[in-house]
């Protein structure tokens, strides 16, 4: 039988996951920023906004998966609608 992944290694490597679509999405909003040569300000906006999009995908991505995922206080069944 193969034992299943401890539940704080399984926590633990959700939040790395979490906190690297956050560096992606924000990294990829101040690369194409750079493509226009912005102004630092400009730069800065654009690093700022695309923080916050990736709030708001990251936000949405979890919602979701956990429609899709058993719940751990429900037992397998997930969530009952």
């Amino acid at each position: 039988m193969v034992d299943s992944t401890p539940e704080a290694d399984r926590d633990a490597g959700g939040r790395w996951l979490m906190a690297l679509f956050v560096l992606i999405v924000t990294a990829s909003a101040g690369g194409v920023a750079l493509l226009g040569d912005p102004t630092t300000g400009q730069l800065l906006a654009a690093l700022g906004g695309g923080f916050l999009v990736s709030l708001v995908l990251l936000w949405y991505v979890v919602r979701t998966i956990r429609d899709f995922t058993p719940s751990r206080r429900r037992g397998r069944g997930g969530r009952r609608r």
